[in-house]
């Protein structure tokens, strides 16, 4: 099984955080609402945990990927859910 385009969709998702990190953190720096401090801790940890992650046998399973999906859907941006729902695709047509 080729699994390089799911790694790199995966990879690409988790540098791709940088960009809701880096509104909330402007918004942080502008109101100064905890909220945004959050969001950005949160991303930054989504990110880390999926660029860590990103080789790892755990995303073979789509249910997992799935996870991921809707996590990164309610938590942390639209814009990472398109790239993980690509991944989700290519893992599911690989089983």
């Amino acid at each position: 099984m080729d699994r390089k385009k799911e790694i790199f969709l995966l990879r690409f998702s988790g540098w791709f955080c940088l960009f809701p990190a880096t509104t909330y953190l402007y918004l942080w720096q502008n109101t100064h609402l905890i909220f945004c401090l959050v969001e950005v801790i949160v991303i930054a940890l989504f990110a880390a945990f999926l660029l860590a992650t990103a080789k790892s046998k755990m995303w073979t399973k789509p249910q997992n990927v799935w996870r991921l999906m809707i996590f990164a859907l309610i938590f942390v941006a639209i814009v990472i859910f398109i790239p993980l729902f690509f991944a989700y695709r290519d893992c599911k047509r690989q089983q």
